[in-house]
């Protein structure tokens, strides 16, 4: 006989009657949230589909329109609107009063941005090399005036190859190609890499000459899988990437000061 699984709960439920997955999870005594009474006015029902994503009935209307706010992928489903016709295996995701009230903000548009997803990309590092010394020896406002006038012509690059800046980290930048799932994003990476070492030199004629300081990046690429997700509180929630993908393109553009290069990618 078909059976419903709930993880992490292990509890296995007959398939019987065609309802959605919440109606029979609660049937179950499983403690799944559903703050808005399963009427897809919220995210907390929400679940991971672990095996059994084919025989799960289409996006009703109200789902489609939370999916696309929150931008779940194909496997994330509101269980209040999911029937099933066969075997499902699925994770809750809501499990305490914690994910209840986060999952809450995110269905009342608190948050607004994907809430999760994994995708190949391209993350670049740029670093200013040696901009310690630039630091402590002018004033705040060149410090600032230098730093931005480098961030308008490197985010200009960037953005010309379809990337986007993720962060700016003090003297640095964080920039990821391809969450859009745009082609050739390490292409892409690349080249906005040469043209932020074109910037670069084109800055350090202007810092030299008013300033009398070199003004040097580095830059490392690295390409692979990323998590790409809306993170931070309430106040202060942006969409960024995180992973080993990341540590690896900053730990490239470090590299730079032992190889002697100004670019290194893998």
């Amino acid at each position: 006989m078909p059976e419903i699984f709930v993880w992490p709960d292990e509890v296995s439920i007959p398939l019987v009657d065609e309802t959605n997955l919440l109606e029979m999870a609660v049937e179950a005594g499983v403690a799944i949230a559903h703050l808005c009474g399963g009427r897809a006015r919220c995210s907390t029902c929400r679940v991971r589909v672990i095996d059994g994503l084919n025989v799960l009935s289409d996006r009703t209307e109200q789902e489609a329109a939370m999916a696309a706010k929150l931008d779940f992928p194909d496997e994330i489903r509101l269980a209040c609107q999911t029937e099933a016709n066969g075997s499902v295996r699925f994770w809750r995701l809501v499990l305490d009063r914690v994910d209840v009230e986060m999952a809450s903000q995110l269905g009342e548009g608190h948050y607004v941005g994907p809430v999760g997803r994994e995708v190949e990309a391209a993350v670049m590092f740029t670093d200013v090399a040696g901009f310690t010394t630039i630091s402590e020896s002018l004033p705040a406002y060149d410090v600032v005036h230098i730093l931005n006038r480098f961030f308008a012509r490197a985010g200009a690059a960037i953005q010309s190859q379809g990337g986007r800046v993720d962060n700016y980290m003090g003297d640095g930048l964080l920039a990821v190609f391809g969450i859009n799932n745009e082609a050739d994003p390490e292409l892409a990476a690349v080249k906005a890499g040469l043209e932020v070492l074109e910037a670069a030199a084109d800055m350090n004629e202007y810092v030299s000459m008013i300033y009398g300081h070199p003004f040097k990046v580095r830059v490392g690429i690295s390409l692979g899988e990323v998590i790409f997700g809306l993170m931070g509180d309430e106040s202060s929630a942006r969409e960024t990437v995180v992973g080993d993908v990341v540590n690896t393109a900053s730990r490239l553009e470090s590299a730079n000061k032992t190889m002697g290069t100004s670019m290194l990618v893998t």
